[in-house]
Formats: C-alpha cells, structure tokens, sequence
C-alpha cells in the first residue's frame, strides 16, 4: 500500500567517527554555477509531467535540456517513484523511509539537490537497497553504483546507516573516486570538466568523461543517461515507452 512521506524528517545523518577526508561526508558543492541548482526545499518546484509516462527526447548540450525551473518537487517526485520503482523493486516501508532520509540528509551536506540524487539512484539501481555490484573495470556498489566504494552492501542491522553510506559515496565520492560534488566542482580530471551543470555531471557520473556537444553520445556508456534522468527531474517515472523512439545509442570510448 502506498503511504504518503511525511514533511518533517531528521536531516542530520550521525558524523563519521574518522577524520574529514576530501572526498566523503563533508566535501559540499562550491562552484557557483552548480549552487544555482541547489534547492534546500522539498517543496519547491514546478508541477512535472501530468502524465508520469511522458518521456521527451533531449540531446545535444546543456542549452537543450529542461531549466531548473521545470524540476519536480522531490516530495511529489519520491512518493511518485516510490509507487513505481522502491515498492516494486521489494524495498520495504522501513528502508523507503531510509532512501528517503539518506537523499534529503546528504543533499543538505553536499549542496547537491535532493531530485539530482533521486534521479541517479533511479537510474542507477530503481531504488533497490539490495543491488548488488558491478565491474566493467571499476568496481559499482549501493543505491548510486558509486566507484569502488569501502563498504558494499546494504546491512539489515543497520538499515539507516548503510543506506546513508550508499548515498554518501555516490553523491560525495569515495577515496578511490569522484561522486557527483566532484563532478559540480570540476575536481575530477580534465575529461571531466561540467562547468558546474547538472547535465554534464550525469553524463560524466556515467561515462567517466563528456562530449559537451551532444551529452547523448554515450563515450563508452549508455546514450540515454542524461535524458533520462533529465525526463525523471520532469516527472517520468520510468514507465511507458520511455527512450525507446529516441534513436539513443550505448558503448563507444572515452577518448585517450
């Protein structure tokens, strides 16, 4: 049964007892550009899609894609994917509430707004705390699939903090890689560099670098991520046709 989440939640996740590191708990968005798509509301936002298998086909650069503005609220956009991706995917009520807490937690400690990191982890994994890993060469674990991260698995004794620590390593990166704050602030490597907006930092948070051009060709990935996630800020949940008539395509080369 769907419930609906409440508006009052606790935002601080527990301090890590290790010293700060530079990526991890504490590392925070500071390009200018990419602050302007913080919002530390989970209210604020435009209607989204009224028809929550809309899906529109974008490419090309960043001018191409949806303003900040056109963002779904992340209350209405997590109850909707919750109805279509968490409780699906087998998440129980109480880890759902977790996901949820985890998003809005990390989000107001890294400046990376809450939908972005919906949106990913939506892309990532539909929201299963169970997924496990994968390696094309890197090893991907938790909710974001983030790069090599310590600690791999969801742990049923400690349903909070090891879904917080998905989240954090996704969205704050780990010692062994960028998260997406790294990607905003243009702290990665030089195939990296997104000036801050958050549609090249989906493209090379897949990819591992960008074709600032066209942010559909896939450069050793898959073509559709940034649309994607670009129609999940807009209000798809992941229904219907979705890319299929997009003419998208996966694999290619980061160039060398």
């Amino acid at each position: 049964m769907h419930q609906e989440f409440p508006r009052q939640f606790n935002s601080t996740p527990a301090a890590p007892s290790a010293p700060p590191v530079p990526n991890g708990f504490g590392s925070t968005v500071t390009s200018s550009t990419g602050l302007t798509f913080f919002d530390p509301t989970s209210t604020d936002g435009s209607a989204g899609y009224s028809d929550p298998s809309t899906y529109n086909c974008f490419s090309g650069p960043v001018s191409n894609f949806p303003p900040f503005s056109a963002w779904i609220t992340f209350i209405d956009m997590f109850e909707l994917n919750q109805r279509s991706n968490l409780g699906p995917v087998g998440d129980s009520w109480p880890e759902q509430i977790a996901v949820y807490n985890a998003i809005l937690a990390v989000s107001a400690d890294s400046k990376v707004d809450a939908r972005v990191i919906l949106s990913v982890i939506l892309q990532e994994s539909a929201g299963n705390v169970h997924v496990g890993c994968t390696n094309n060469g890197v090893l991907n674990c938790g909710l974001m699939q983030s790069h090599n991260p310590a600690d791999t698995s969801f742990n049923p004794s400690n349903v909070q903090a090891s879904i917080t620590q998905m989240v954090i390593d996704g969205t704050q990166g780990t010692v062994s890689g960028p998260g997406l704050v790294q990607l905003f602030n243009d702290a990665a490597d030089t195939q990296t560099l997104t000036s801050g907006n958050p549609y090249n930092v989906v493209r090379a948070y897949n990819s591992g670098c960008i074709n600032p051009e066209n942010l559909s060709d896939p450069v050793d990935a898959t073509g559709s991520y940034a649309s994607d996630i670009a129609n999940r800020l807009l209000g798809w949940d992941g229904s219907g046709p979705g890319n299929a008539n997009c003419g998208f395509t996966n694999g290619g080369s980061c160039p060398t």
